[in-house]
């Protein structure tokens, strides 16, 4: 092992400049993971309209256009898998992992997730504001709330 003038090898790296690194990188990583649709809408603020949204995911599920605002919302309803919800892989990896390790073949199913895209339009048609939300779920009606009669 060679030294240098100051007494560390050439070939140590430096854990403070390292530790950073790995930071950030991780940090790009998480912003590059979000759905494309996120991604669509996020770039698009501004830019996109109402025809240009339509040719890319269709026809909106529901359009509220209320006569006295000058505002327009569509709602799109989409249901995404864990896969599409995590384009990073990292936990088809762990699943992955997990079967090479003697985990049970054909585990459980990909769980399913709805959500809706909210976006607002101007009066000329334009994006101006996005949101993705949770479905909500309706809840059975309660046996126990209703009266017997008799």
């Amino acid at each position: 092992m060679t030294e240098t003038s100051g007494g560390v090898s050439p070939h140590r790296f430096d854990v403070n400049l390292f530790i950073p690194c790995v930071v950030l990188m991780l940090c790009l990583g998480l912003v590059a993971c979000s759905h494309w649709r996120d991604s669509y809408f996020d770039d698009g603020v501004g830019v996109l309209t109402q025809s240009d949204i339509q040719a890319k995911l269709g026809k909106p599920h529901m359009v509220k256009d209320p006569l006295l605002s000058d505002q327009t919302t569509w709602t799109y309803r989409f249901a995404m898998s864990e896969s599409e919800l995590d384009p990073s892989g990292v936990k088809a990896l762990g699943k992955q992992a997990g079967s090479l390790m003697g985990g049970a073949q054909g585990g459980p199913r990909e769980k399913v997730f709805c959500f809706m895209y909210i976006l607002t339009f101007d009066k000329e048609g334009i994006l101006r504001h996005w949101e993705r939300e949770v479905c909500p779920i309706p809840q059975p009606p309660d046996p126990f709330q209703n009266s017997l009669s008799g």
